[in-house]
């Protein structure tokens, strides 16, 4: 059971009856408060870790026979390495539960940069003591000269959209944008090539810039603390000439820009390719509070937003197991007892059952109190108000 003292519950226990609470029996239309669950949810232990603390990998050493049995086959063969592979995907080849990826990680001391994976490598299974691990054989030198592009945690293709364009941003921060008064054309909507003109005017330090909308409010889902605004990428602006009002033509639009759209600095990808998977050393307990672009659910290879960020210690890399929160049903066999005016009880107490795994998350972007994570893995479509948590040996899938 997780804990974690002085945070609300009637929030978290809301989310879990949403929708949630079966559709037959006494429960039915009934408000529960935490009083009436006779085993409430407590969030994970959340003791948090300053930034910069010390990170490391999975929380429980494995024994030469648990590191033995993680493996699908100590007979496989070699594998190499292909262009759009990932780490998770190559631990996937060899590993019942790539989570164990940073553990079982062979460091070869014989290779420069033993950590970094290229096409064309050949991964194999080697033997350290009584342990298997997995290691890059040995590499021709002349391959250091021009090496192809690095391996990364994630693909890129499929993050990149929310690495250079997506941003989170405050209220604050939205009002004080210049934004689109109006286009040229006097149309209601404008796209690539348009001329639209910006107030308030610029004053020329910058000569491009990202159009984006002010998004679904990203708030907390427990406590319903409000946490910024997705920032929604529309297209890029460049300034034609500065006046009152500063006049722009709209590039690379992928979504119409509309009057009020606001004008932000461009982001550069914030994504290193060295990151390496990696189990937080400490309890994160997030959960989830947007699925950009998608209307109820996503899958393996999509996109959520985490109530957490780098202020609760989350940085790239961090694998994050999702959880379905456990329902909440009446336990209609229990003894009932009786109430002050001694009358039996009309339905039997509240029972909230357990959370349970349905996939893996790994963040990519982290801000100070949102990160955006990529699901690569789900054995069930995920939701809003599911959980992003730090994996426990207990729970794995």
């Amino acid at each position: 059971m997780r804990s974690t003292k002085g945070l609300p519950l009637a929030p978290a226990l809301a989310l879990a009856l949403a929708g949630l609470v079966p559709l037959t029996g006494s429960l039915t239309g009934c408000a529960l408060t935490e009083d009436d669950v006779v085993n409430p949810r407590e969030p994970m232990s959340a003791d948090a870790l300053p930034l910069g603390a010390e990170r490391g990998p999975v929380k429980r050493q494995l024994s030469a026979e648990e590191t033995r049995d993680q493996f699908r086959d100590l007979s496989a063969e070699d594998y190499v390495v292909k262009e759009g592979d990932t780490l998770w995907s190559i631990a996937n080849h060899f590993l019942k539960d790539p989570y164990y990826w940073p553990e079982i990680w062979y460091a070869n001391p014989e290779i420069a940069n033993p950590h970094r994976i290229y096409p064309g490598d050949r991964i194999q299974i080697v033997f350290v003591g009584d342990r298997p691990r997995l290691a890059v054989g040995l590499r021709p030198h002349i391959r250091y000269e021009s090496l192809p592009p690095l391996v990364a945690a994630v693909p890129l293709d499929l993050v990149r959209p929310f690495l250079t364009h997506d941003q989170v941003m405050t209220e604050d921060e939205f009002e004080a944008a210049p934004y689109i008064l109006a286009n040229r054309e006097g149309s209601i909507h404008a796209s690539s090539g348009d001329t639209a003109y910006v107030r308030p005017p610029l004053d020329g330090s910058q000569q491009r810039f990202a159009v984006v909308e002010q998004g679904k409010a990203l708030v907390d889902g427990r406590t319903g603390e409000h946490l910024g605004y997705r920032a929604i990428f529309k297209g890029e602006a460049n300034v034609v000439e500065i006046d009152d009002p500063t006049t722009v033509e709209l590039e690379d639009t992928v979504r119409e820009v509309d009057e009020g759209d606001r004008l932000v600095e461009m982001t550069d990808e914030a994504f290193d390719r060295d990151v390496t998977p990696q189990i937080p050393a400490f309890p994160i307990d997030a959960t989830i509070i947007l699925l950009p672009d998608a209307i109820t659910q996503v899958g393996s290879q999509q996109v959520i937003v985490i109530d957490r960020g780098m202020e609760s210690g989350v940085t790239a890399g961090d694998l994050l197991q999702i959880s379905k929160r456990g329902r909440v049903v009446e336990d209609r066999f229990a003894e009932r007892d009786a109430g002050e005016d001694g009358r039996e009880a009309t339905r039997g107490p509240a029972v909230l059952l357990p959370d349970h795994p349905i996939g893996t998350a790994m963040v990519f972007r982290a801000y100070d109190r949102v990160s955006y994570a990529l699901v690569i893995k789900a054995t069930q479509p995920v939701h809003e108000g599911d959980l992003a948590q730090t994996p426990v040996q207990e729970s794995r899938l």
